[in-house]
């Protein structure tokens, strides 16, 4: 019987309507309301953000707003020239020297699961300086978080080249140096046996030689050009290291080049030259994580970039400085009277923030990394407008135009959206103008009785197009001089989404005015997510809010 009329007491305090206190209650989101002069209104929220899908637009293949997971662009069947240059010119080597012009040169297969995540604690203090006009400070304590889970070559079978073993093995360039010497030493002893059998055309064997000299020249310069290519590719000519990747061991491509290694030792035996014994060159062994990791970090591949794995960046956001004048109220400011609200009433109340770029910029080198602001200077134009009917139901227009202004930064300029990973040489100072933003937030609240309110939300968020600019002429990772152009950073910066939520709050504020309470606070707990999102890449966000106002006079 105890926990019936508990239970019953809770739904009475949570569905009854009390003696029309509605404004109490103010709820979720922001609203028209200027505080009474000489109020404090201090508020501290916990925002969680996380996302781990995006509406696409140019993704290879999909179709623009469609839902696409957040790591798409790392996920690629064959990693190969396209997202990494100096793999075309070994790709041309093995085609010649495997003699497979078809022969296409991957590190092979690569999955990455890609959550992001945003912790922001806000920190504001409001104050009002009359009746109509209010000042307040918003600095936001931010935890940014990538939680990458990267998997490569899952069979291990996928990639057709690795890294030459000479670049971390002396023996590697010891024993292709071997073979290579093994070539020059069969060249060298059938040019000797040529010279000798022209000169003693009836020895022994120089019969056969000597009727066919114009084939043996042909294998010795067919066998020089391809102890050259292998000493191109794989390294040990003058105790050089070759090029940085070379076919994998028992796959097609160094097969096809063991056999020819094996051609010619047959050609030179036939001719009884008897030095090549080798069976090969040293092949790579198949790319595994810590070598994928090793070619983005380690300088020699030409990327130097942080690796692929769950990043954290702590910081502080940016800086809110906002003001807010109150235009209308029909309450005319009175208290009392906002909490029996009769009939229809209206406030409208406009306001500028300037936004203070303190943000912690994601850096350069990381690919996936998250920033904790924008880290630029922003200006934003505000209106809000209350609409109320009656005691209970009320509504909010929140507009918002957010000036974002020029400045510069370092970041590595990209040929795509879609082809993220970009080398070091890409890394230029930019000038950058971030496109405005225009937002819009319409939010219906039920103040259900004195302590709780309810709320749904539907906001949409415009965003126009990034500016970039600089022209850049570099050298890329095969010494070629190319132009980069920083405009190509624009792509798919523009956005436009629609969010919708629900929120509930508990408020003791119109007890306080009453004298019930010596505490006026008001607890809010509120859902958002993106349900649309077009225009570009537009992150599929979740966000959940706890916030806590308290009021000090």
């Amino acid at each position: 019987m105890k926990t019936s009329r508990l239970i019953a007491a809770l739904l009475g305090i949570l569905l009854l309507p009390a003696p029309a206190l509605a404004q109490g209650v103010l709820g979720v989101g922001e609203d028209a309301l200027v505080l009474p002069r000489g109020t404090v209104r201090f508020r501290v929220l916990s925002e969680w953000t996380q996302w781990f899908e995006r509406y696409g637009r140019g993704t290879p293949g999909r179709k623009d707003g469609s839902l696409e997971p957040l790591g798409l662009d790392f996920n690629l069947d064959s990693i190969g020239p396209s997202q990494f240059e100096n793999i075309g010119p070994v790709q041309a080597n093995i085609r010649t020297l495997a003699g497979m012009p078809n022969f296409n040169a991957s590190l092979g297969k690569s999955v990455l699961g890609l959550r992001d995540q945003i912790v922001a604690t806000p920190l504001a203090i409001e104050v009002a300086l009359t009746n109509r006009i209010s000042l307040a400070v918003t600095v936001p304590l931010v935890t940014a978080t990538a939680q990458a889970g990267w998997r490569v070559n899952p069979t291990g079978l996928e990639p057709t080249i690795g890294f030459n073993p000479t670049l971390g093995a002396t023996s590697a360039i010891t024993a292709n140096a071997a073979l290579l010497a093994q070539f020059d030493s069969a060249a060298a002893q059938l040019n000797q046996r040529l010279a000798f059998c022209s000169s003693n055309p009836a020895a022994t064997g120089c019969g056969s030689i000597n009727a066919n000299r114009a084939g043996a020249l042909v294998l010795i310069g067919n066998a020089n050009s391809f102890a050259t290519g292998l000493g191109q590719l794989y390294g040990g000519r003058n105790g050089s290291t070759g090029a940085l990747f070379v076919p994998i061991s028992g796959t097609a491509a160094e097969a096809a080049i063991e056999a020819k290694v094996a051609a010619y030792r047959a050609l030179y035996s036939a001719f009884g030259a008897m030095a090549i014994v080798g069976t090969g060159p040293v092949a790579a062994q198949t790319m595994a994580i810590g070598d994928m990791q090793q070619l983005l970090t380690d300088s020699t591949f030409g990327v130097r970039a942080k690796p692929l794995a769950t990043s954290v960046t702590h910081g502080i956001g940016d800086i809110d400085f906002a003001l807010k004048v109150n235009l209308f109220d029909s309450f005319h400011g009175g208290t009392k009277r906002r909490f029996a609200p009769q009939g229809f009433n209206w406030r409208q109340s406009v306001g500028g923030v300037f936004r203070l770029g303190t943000g912690t910029l994601d850096a350069p080198d990381n690919f996936i990394d998250l920033a904790a602001g924008d880290h630029q200077n922003d200006v934003e134009i505000r209106s809000y407008t209350d609409l109320l009917y009656g005691s209970h139901f009320w509504i909010s227009l929140v507009a918002r135009y957010n000036v974002q202004m020029a400045d510069e930064r370092v970041m590595r300029i990209t040929d795509s959206p879609h082809q993220p990973i970009a080398a070091a040489y890409r890394q230029e100072t930019v000038k950058r103008d971030l496109g405005d933003e225009f937002n819009v937030e319409v939010t219906p609240r039920w103040s259900i009785n004195d302590f709780v309110g309810l709320a749904g939300q539907y906001s949409y968020r415009r965003k126009f197009s990034d500016a970039y600019t600089g022209n850049f002429t570099v050298t890329n990772l095969v010494g070629q001089q190319v132009a980069i152009d920083a405009s190509t950073l624009d792509l798919n910066t523009e956005a436009r989404e629609h969010r919708l939520g629900l929120g509930v709050t508990y408020s003791t504020v119109a007890a306080f005015e009453q004298k019930k309470t010596r505490v006026p606070v008001e607890i809010t707990y509120f859902h958002t997510q993106t349900t649309l999102g077009s225009g570009g890449s537009v992150p599929k966000v979740t966000l959940d809010r706890v916030e806590v106002r308290w009021y000090w006079r």
